[in-house]
């Protein structure tokens, strides 16, 4: 949303705003000289006329501006249709989809594009979410939340993965997978995870072309793992796809995480589809550092380092869990369960993941929408495990304290406010931003 409202206002747009909280995302607007009102109050509508109202899947139907805005026939439009709006003032779309990774590997074939000179216009795949270039390539994430992404029609449709996710909105798996096939179906190339079954059926209008660890049109060979925990790879690209290259040597990439392997293929692959050279491609993903929020070391307590990652599903966690297994001998993992929803409809996969878990601590829910449903809280998870629970910041600041000397790490994970760096900043922690 904040990434959207800065493209509006550089577009000469009159933008006002309001949150919940403030936040660094609210703080940077108002340093651009946008409007930004805390609290969500139908007076914020009333300081200027408003031709429009942009809400996301956040906003409950009772919410004061909604309702005023409903009741004076303001026009009132959801975040992916403005979204989609944008998107098609640029000549060439790049669409991110999948149920995991979108954000990184937005970000990856960003800087592919950057180094390859194209110039593209990336929205939520940088570190401030926005990076405005020129008018050929717009390249952003494509959520599957609500069936958001089928507002779109990429030129370039990159897969991920697809997952039983936000099972809150989609009836099951099955809904998921054909969703995802509508989607990948209004796009003339589709990128796609080779090893993905549940991508299986998923196809572009004119081309398909899969990348994976092991198989695919693009795939690695002689994977290594680097000193700084990242990997280094040959290439081996189906020629008859992508030109006379067949096996390129030696690619670095220096994020952790077999997951950002992945998701560095499909920003190759993105980059090599539209023929960008392959000394600019290596460059990219090498100097690549990864994004806000996916396992970024931001503070330290003493010598103890902080890690804030977004993972908030079962198969993320399980990829988390992985990273920090190959990188510490012992470390905290902190998990905030996000949405009551989320955590009921996927119970057994939360426990079989966070079961393995040395060292663990359960944080109270992030509701982002909806009420708090018995069943499917924080504390259900943590009684269930058997494991400690921490219902404030406050008791999570002193308890991290006191505990970070026993660790090598501390992982907080989640998509809510655990990972927002505003807890850390309210904490004599010390940050790295």
């Amino acid at each position: 949303m904040s990434a959207l409202a800065k493209l509006l206002w550089i577009q000469g747009k009159k933008v006002t705003g309001s949150d919940t909280v403030s936040s660094a995302n609210t703080q940077e607007l108002v340093k651009m000289g946008i409007p930004v009102y805390i609290g969500h109050t139908a007076k914020n509508l009333l300081h200027k006329k408003v031709d429009c109202l942009v809400i996301n899947g956040a906003i409950v139907d009772d919410n004061p501006e909604l309702l005023y805005a409903q009741k004076y026939g303001i026009k009132i439009i959801y975040r992916e249709v403005l979204l989609a709006q944008i998107s098609r003032k640029y000549q060439s779309l790049i669409a991110v989809a999948g149920c995991h990774g979108k954000s990184s590997t937005t970000a990856m074939i960003g800087a592919v594009f950057e180094q390859g000179k194209l110039y593209p216009t990336i929205h939520n795949g940088v570190q401030d979410n926005l990076h405005v270039g020129e008018k050929q390539w717009f390249i952003t994430e494509a959520c599957e939340f609500r069936k958001s992404f089928l507002q779109l029609k990429p030129y370039i449709a990159v897969v991920t993965n697809v997952d039983a996710d936000h099972l809150d909105c989609y009836r099951d798996l099955d809904e998921i997978k054909h969703c995802f096939v509508q989607f990948a179906g209004q796009s003339e190339i589709l990128i796609k995870q080779a090893s993905d079954r549940n991508s299986m059926l998923l196809r572009g209008k004119q081309r398909t072309i899969t990348f994976g660890l092991y198989e695919g049109d693009v795939h690695t060979k002689n994977l290594q793992t680097l000193p700084d925990g990242g990997y280094s790879f040959d290439l081996v690209i189906n020629s008859k796809l992508l030109g006379n290259f067949y096996h390129i040597p030696r690619f670095r990439i220096h994020v952790p995480g077999l997951h950002n392997v992945l998701n560095a293929l499909a920003a190759i692959t993105c980059g090599l589809v539209q023929k960008i050279d392959l000394t600019s491609i290596r460059q990219a993903i090498a100097n690549f550092n990864g994004i806000a929020r996916r396992f970024q070391q931001f503070a330290r307590v003493g010598h103890t380092p902080v890690i804030l990652d977004y993972a908030h599903h079962p198969r993320e966690l399980l990829a988390t869990i992985r990273t920090a297994n190959s990188l510490y001998h012992k470390y905290l993992f902190v998990f905030q369960p996000h949405t009551y929803t989320r955590t009921i409809s996927l119970w057994k996969d939360f426990v079989d993941v966070l079961s393995k878990v040395p060292h663990l601590v359960l944080y109270k829910t992030y509701a982002a929408r909806g009420k708090s449903i018995v069943g499917g809280r924080a504390l259900d998870l943590s009684r269930y495990l058997h494991t400690k629970y921490i219902a404030s910041p406050e008791k999570l600041g002193d308890y991290l304290q006191k505990q970070a000397p026993l660790y090598d790490a501390i992982i907080l994970c989640g998509a809510g406010d655990v990972v927002s760096g505003e807890f850390l900043r309210n904490t004599s922690f010390t940050t790295f931003d």
